[in-house]
């Protein structure tokens, strides 16, 4: 469904690209008009009226201001279809690992995530004047799935999935906006973003706990465990964007773009596993785990950090208002969730979950990069 939206677009606009590049032929001629050269006294000479763009706009239509349509396009995985949003960098990390029951002992980690349905990523910008702009970046219904799978020391397996929907905008206000078509000066951008991010979604899992072996013996714990639950993020992010693009060609131009974002906000997690010890000695897993908690609220309360995004690569133009974007990016994340309050219930004892140093798996997943190709479709209005 989501490819079909995106053709249906990117035809839209490859049509709106065709039919809009020549101006009609059948025009009356005004009456009255002067002829021979001659202008009216008192008024300025035809031609240099309106309004024009000096950031390198390039090619406008009606009062000479910008109206810019971008598509991003998403594809295989999220490093491969652009920048991840903040709340899938915390579905990427499995903030959902106490909900294991007992200690993983994690040493190893592979997570992939990969997009399953929704609206494409959609990126607007309305020049106000020659040099300020206002924009929004809007994603709706954005389903993905984060798959990850983890290996401890003592022959502990793991594979959770995380089904989520995102619903997210951005809105941007600043100098600008950054005209990837631009066809004769170098066009700018720099501004300040302010956005929220909603997720909700599934969680599940599945270990097995195979005997290890130590010192030539067996220590005979063996089982497995099924868990289920809600997950669910809150996100409030404050950025600062930036980008400059030049023309090479007529037909090719080079751009670079970048953000840095602060987020903060909540996430809670219900969770409930069931475990089977199979082993001559117990203790593979406790018989029944749950959680139910929340983290705190606030820039360093609850779940906060920065991310750094770059981005570059070249936007082809088959035609002066229209361009295909291809690039490359990059992006460094760092993240903390703070202190979580709620039951939980693990070997028959019911505790406060209080303060946590880290959800995840893995403390080194705190700070990761992130990198890929992106693609997208550009049209000015």
């Amino acid at each position: 469904m989501k490819k079909k939206i995106l053709a249906l677009l990117a035809t839209y606009l490859v049509c709106f690209s065709l039919f809009g590049q020549t101006t009609p032929n059948n025009q009356r001629q005004p009456k009255n008009q002067p002829t021979n050269n001659q202008q009216p006294q008192n008024q300025a000479p035809i031609g240099d009226t309106g309004s024009s763009s000096s950031s390198g706009n390039g090619s406008t239509l009606g009062n000479g201001l910008l109206h810019i349509l971008e598509l991003d396009g998403v594809a295989g995985s999220l490093n491969q279809g652009g920048p991840q949003s903040i709340n899938g960098i915390l579905n990427s990390v499995r903030i959902a690992g106490s909900a294991l029951g007992g200690t993983p002992e994690f040493f190893k980690e592979n997570s992939k995530t990969t997009p399953s349905g929704g609206f494409p990523k959609i990126r607007y910008s309305h020049q106000l004047s020659d040099n300020m702009f206002i924009g929004i970046v809007a994603s709706l219904g954005e389903k993905s799935t984060t798959e990850t799978t983890t290996t401890s020391t003592s022959n502990r397996y793991t594979t959770d999935k995380i089904t989520t929907t995102t619903n997210e905008w951005k809105i941007k206000y600043g100098w600008g906006p950054l005209n990837l078509n631009t066809s004769n000066d170098v066009s700018y951008e720099f501004s300040i973003g302010y956005g929220q991010a909603k997720t909700s979604g599934d969680y599940s899992n599945f270990g097995i706990k195979l005997p290890g072996f130590s010192s030539g013996s067996s220590d005979g714990i063996s089982g497995y465990a099924i868990g289920f639950g809600d997950l669910r993020y809150n996100i409030t992010t404050i950025s600062l964007d930036y980008g400059v693009a030049v023309p090479i060609s007529s037909w090719m131009n080079w751009y670079f773009r970048g953000d840095t974002s602060f987020f903060w906000g909540t996430l809670s997690l219900s969770s409930a596993q069931i475990g089977i010890d199979t082993g001559s000695t117990a203790g593979a897993y406790n018989g029944l785990d749950f959680n139910a908690f929340k983290s705190k609220d606030g820039f360093f309360a609850g779940a906060s950090g920065f991310t750094m995004t770059f981005e570059t690569g070249f936007v082809v133009k088959p035609f002066e208002t229209f361009g295909i974007r291809f690039g490359g990016f990059y992006q460094l994340t760092y993240f903390s969730v703070g202190e979580v309050k709620g039951p939980s219930i693990s070997g028959g004892q019911i505790v406060e979950a209080g303060a946590v140093p880290s959800l995840s798996s893995t403390t080194d997943n705190e700070q990761f990069g992130n990198y890929g190709g992106t693609i997208g479709l550009v049209k000015n209005l």
